[in-house]
């Protein structure tokens, strides 16, 4: 079994915690915690495009 670094194990145990917090602040519900991370991640992608100008957009998609 390979060993996590000290680095990826902090890593880990704060993304553990995250997780926790956002379950517990939805009351217990994971159902309602991964609802409202996708509405937030939508909500988050449209202020994004909203701010991002078509030439960037073009220029991006040229250079894939």
């Amino acid at each position: 079994m390979l060993m996590a670094t000290p680095e990826r194990q902090t890593a880990v145990d704060e993304i553990d915690v995250a997780v926790a917090e956002a379950i517990q602040a939805c009351g217990g519900n994971v159902h309602e915690t991964i609802a409202s991370l996708i509405r937030a991640q939508r909500a988050m992608d449209e202020e994004r495009d909203a701010n991002v100008s078509a030439g960037y957009e073009r220029r991006r998609l040229r250079m894939a």
